[in-house]
């Protein structure tokens, strides 16, 4: 997905759960006794949800900002801001267009787990739940998730830089011109970091953030919760093997280097 292309997901009003070939998968494991692998499928029917919902939110106070900016006086800093926010926009709706088409695959397996059952058996079904990849799914969104979290993270601590500069910059231009004018120049004075275009752009940044930091968290727990049943039934791919997959693949979202702490919204 391009920078700069929207791509609209095409959500269902009734949750995944309700929807036939779930719906069908879920009586289909009940009526086997499978009822470690329907809690699997009705957690990550959940999951996808709720990502879907909460990802919408993100950029539905992305845009809010981009709207509140697109009304003020064009500037440096305006112009600054705004090209941050449609980075960040950028980057939501890249992970939420994967989260659709995660979606899309989950359904289809789904689908293909009951016609695996009537043709072969309940052995076919298990086969085929586990065939569904849920633990590699969830470990490439969380990956994702974790690195759209940190590039937030660095872009909330670039438009704290920019401000510093430029607060400093017209601190020096007064005083140049003072100096020619033969007027005493000014102390430079302090930036109130918690002022402003930059501070309300860092705040929603810093919002998102907080947001997407809570989806990787829920994302890990359910990873853990599925890995403990393919864990027991056989062996479970590996963080390092599933990254390797990864990598092999065209993504669209980078690796960030390391996390850095916050102490408070700036």
């Amino acid at each position: 997905m391009e920078e700069g292309q929207t791509v609209e997901i095409q959500e269902t009003r009734e949750p995944l759960r309700e929807q036939g070939s779930i719906r069908a998968l879920l009586e289909l494991l009940e009526q086997q006794g499978m009822n470690q692998e329907k809690g699997d499928v009705l957690r990550m029917a959940d999951y996808i949800d709720s990502m879907e919902m909460q990802l919408g939110t993100v950029l539905k106070e992305l845009g809010e900002v981009k709207k509140q900016l697109g009304v003020m006086q064009e500037s440096k800093v305006k112009l600054f801001a705004v090209n941050t926010i449609q980075k960040a926009e950028h980057q939501v709706q890249t992970l939420r267009f994967q989260v659709g088409e995660f979606k899309t695959k989950f359904v289809k397996r789904a689908e293909q787990a009951v016609v695996d059952f009537k043709e072969k058996g309940k052995d076919a079904l298990a086969s085929a739940v586990k065939g569904m990849h849920l633990t590699q799914g969830l470990q490439i969104l969380q990956s994702s998730l974790h690195s759209m979290m940190l590039s937030m993270d660095q872009k909330i601590d670039r438009l704290g830089s920019m401000a510093e500069e430029l607060h400093v910059a017209k601190g020096h231009l007064r005083n140049a011109f003072l100096e020619a004018g033969g007027k005493e120049v000014r102390k430079l004075t302090e930036r109130n970091p918690e002022q402003g275009i930059i501070f309300q752009t860092q705040k929603v940044l810093f919002q998102s953030m907080r947001s997407i930091h809570k989806l990787e968290q829920k994302t890990e727990r359910l990873q853990q919760q599925i890995g403990k049943l393919e864990a027991r039934e056989g062996k479970q791919p590996s963080v390092k093997d599933t990254l390797q997959k990864l990598r092999q693949e065209p993504h669209p979202l980078k690796f960030g280097k390391e996390e850095k702490q916050k102490s408070a919204v700036r």
